[in-house]
């Protein structure tokens, strides 16, 4: 009877543990690895980040593809640590991995972090090897150019970027200052007034016009002045008034915007402009006027 009864104890335990079958876990780096994505979607980038850590350790680097270290390090930028990021994105480049939003983030990083030349790099890699948004790509590259004095590369950023790009003002500031750097006054001409139509008060662009209406005015009355002085005659002395009227016209243009930078920054910086203007205009009171601020 006991033989019997152990028999079907045993027969009874085989039964129950066939039933249930074999138990299989799944990998803990693959679960991790899908809670992370999952995290990641629902934008609970903390736990995604920790779960990207716990599927790292667990699992050997060889079998780990770029494109997860780069996804990884897309979750340690948007929940604020950086030096992860940046840590992942290594790894992600060690594994040839590359992409447009992985190296967009990296430029992204780097400014915050005022790394220029980082930041250079990755902008350059960029513009390489990327289409998107490579408006914004050479906006900044041209920005950067411009910083660390490299005109010639900022202006073959500026020929890659679109009309819209070109016109905003920061840009246009950016360009008129390389090219007056570049001595391309044509460009500065035609940029500087581009310029004050979108900022009146732009001191830099009103100064250049300024300047540069009074020196034609100024050159012109001493060359032609020159010539009368030797060669007092008839014929030169109406070619000398004719040349005054235009010197005058000038004169009258370089006060246009003068008169705008006297209401910025009144005194001796643009004093002795008006004094030389109104004493060809043989204007005594507003020459005595302007004196007073003149050293």
């Amino acid at each position: 009877m006991k033989q019997i009864l152990f028999f079907s104890t045993v027969v009874l335990t085989m039964v129950l543990a066939g039933c249930s079958g074999p138990k299989v876990l799944a990998p803990a780096s693959i679960s991790q690895k899908e809670i992370a994505e999952k995290a990641a979607a629902e934008g609970n980038n903390a736990l995604a980040v920790e779960s990207w850590k716990q599927y790292f350790s667990s699992q050997p680097i060889s079998e780990i593809s770029g494109d997860d270290y780069a996804k990884a390090a897309q979750t340690a930028f948007k929940s604020g640590d950086e030096n992860l990021a940046i840590s992942w994105f290594d790894q992600a480049r060690y594994k040839n991995f590359a992409d447009a939003e992985m190296y967009s983030t990296l430029v992204k990083i780097y400014r915050s972090q005022q790394n220029i030349s980082k930041e250079l790099s990755a902008l350059e890699f960029y513009a390489s090897n990327f289409t998107e948004n490579l408006n914004e790509i050479n906006s900044r590259l041209f920005e950067i150019y411009s910083e660390i004095k490299m005109p010639d590369k900022a202006l073959e950023a500026w020929e890659k970027m679109d009309a819209n790009v070109k016109n905003e003002i920061s840009n246009l500031k950016t360009y008129f200052k390389i090219n007056k750097q570049k001595e391309n006054t044509v460009v500065c001409d035609s940029i500087s007034l581009v310029i004050l139509e979108k900022e009146p008060a732009n001191i830099e662009a009103l100064e250049w016009n300024a300047e540069k209406y009074y020196w034609l005015g100024e050159k012109r009355y001493e060359r032609e002045m020159e010539k009368y002085n030797k060669n007092k005659v008839n014929k030169q002395y109406n070619i000398l008034l004719a040349e005054l009227d235009l010197a005058t016209a000038d004169f009258k243009r370089a006060l246009t915007f003068f008169e705008k930078l006297w209401e910025i920054e009144p005194g001796e910086k643009y004093a002795s402009y008006f004094v030389n203007i109104y004493a060809r205009f043989g204007d005594e009171t507003k020459v005595n006027f302007y004196k007073k601020h003149t050293r």
